[in-house]
């Protein structure tokens, strides 16, 4: 049957074999797979570690009490004439918060806040020479403000929280608190201290200053006269 086909119809048979090979050929030269983009799946511990910014919550006075109670005992009380009488901040600079407070000594205790170990720091920032050591005494009259440092992630309501100063002198009207940038943005373009962190704002014996935490100590800033040639901890606002 196969000797029979005609030799043009045999040659056309080929012919198209051949062309459909050549094409499969071509097609796999010029069209080749593209893998797929492999996916990997995110371990949670290779993440970057997510900063948990403290909450700030505004103090109560139940809570404020707790805390003076804590460090004074009863020998010192909220001073209920000043308003507002109590803050937070951070004062020290530590990225904790703290506890700022007016207080009064209470009538009979003026002894165990003169006791001679006491278990807060008792400093006088307006003092001229505080180079050398004098002796400091709470009055009876005296309005005192304590700053309560914070400890650990309960900050200044911590239990632990006594690191204390106990301030002669500086209390005044319009108290108000400042961050660090905020004290050298109002004061661009002349010599100032460096404080390590919020600012006690107010009017003090007639004059608008700061209270601020530098060199572990707390000192006033007085703009009017502050002697910028001989304070060591200076910086030049921006």
């Amino acid at each position: 049957m196969n000797s029979n086909r005609p030799p043009y119809r045999a040659a056309l048979t080929v012919s198209i074999g051949f062309m459909v090979l050549f094409s499969s050929g071509c097609s796999k030269s010029t069209n080749p797979v593209v893998e797929a983009t492999p996916t990997y799946k995110t371990d949670a511990t290779s993440q970057a570690p997510q900063v948990k910014m403290p909450e700030i919550v505004a103090p109560k006075l139940a809570e404020v009490q707790d805390a003076v109670r804590r460090v004074f005992k009863d020998c010192a009380v909220i001073d209920t004439s000043t308003k507002p009488n109590f803050f937070i901040g951070d004062f020290n600079g530590d990225s904790s918060q703290d506890l700022a407070v007016v207080l009064r000594p209470v009538p009979g205790k003026l002894s165990d806040l003169n006791e001679e170990y006491p278990a807060w720091l008792l400093r006088d920032p307006l003092a001229v020479d505080r180079s050398t050591k004098t002796a400091l005494s709470v009055a009876e009259d005296d309005h005192l403000l304590a700053i309560i440092h914070g400890y650990g992630d309960n900050n200044w309501r911590d239990t632990q929280a006594t690191q204390t100063f106990l301030l002669k002198n500086v209390v005044g009207a319009n108290i108000t608190i400042q961050t660090g940038a905020e004290f050298l943005k109002s004061h661009s373009g002349r010599k100032l201290p460096r404080p390590q962190g919020d600012l006690i704002e107010q009017k003090l014996r007639g004059t608008d200053g700061y209270l601020y935490y530098a060199r572990a100590n707390y000192s006033w800033f007085d703009p009017k006269s502050y002697k910028q040639a001989t304070d060591i901890g200076m910086v030049h606002g921006r």
